[in-house]
């Protein structure tokens, strides 16, 4: 195997895991704040409604009572919290150890790929066994900004040329915007009459 091909190989493994590792403590953070942060804010607005009547009115009543479902879904998750925080941490760990094994690789003018193979796929073994595929509703567009705002990733990103639009920015999110965009286009087109 060339040796591009090698930190290549190396360089995906690492981007699998360390975005891995970030959707699992997505979960775990999702898990651990956002119903407080739900309670805190609901608190607020309760205690706003009291004297002022815009912040009693019906709708914002509506958001909360769905605000405090959604705490109940993610409520199914906060009994394996802990597995989740450990298994972001163990994943970390594994990140790491792949990025030194890819340092180590490009250091060498004539690296041995066989080896580095073999030791790569001792720790996506690793990995994998570390891995919850259990994750909870939103973890995979707050895995994309803990992982691109967070975790030193640059010998990801230039081994295997990252760009914005392409890799950095969610399928998902793309889809959910231009849903978004066609709706706002259409209301706009409605209230004009075009429609």
């Amino acid at each position: 195997m060339l040796k591009n091909d090698l930190l290549n190989h190396i360089a995906s493994a690492g981007y699998n895991v360390g975005f891995g590792a970030k959707k699992t403590f997505a979960t775990f953070d999702i898990v651990s704040k956002l119903p407080g942060w739900i309670g805190i804010i609901s608190l607020a607005v309760s205690v706003l409604g009291l004297y002022m009547d815009e912040m009693s009115s019906k709708n914002i009543s509506a958001i909360f009572i769905i605000l405090s479902i959604g705490s109940l879904y993610i409520n199914f998750y906060d009994g394996d919290k802990s597995k989740y925080e450990e298994a972001g941490k163990r994943q970390t760990d594994i990140f790491r150890k792949i990025e030194r094994l890819y340092y180590d690789a490009k250091s060498e003018s004539q690296p041995d790929s066989a080896k580095y193979i073999q030791e790569l796929e001792v720790l996506m073994q690793d990995f994998d066994n570390s891995t919850i595929t259990k994750q909870i509703c939103g973890s995979n567009w707050y895995a994309h900004y803990k992982f691109y705002s967070e975790l030193e990733k640059r010998w990801i990103e230039e081994q295997l040329s990252l760009t914005f639009w392409k890799d950095k920015f969610p399928n998902t999110l793309k889809i959910f915007l231009i849903i978004i965009l066609g709706m706002v286009v259409f209301l706009i087109c409605h209230r004009l009459n075009w429609i």
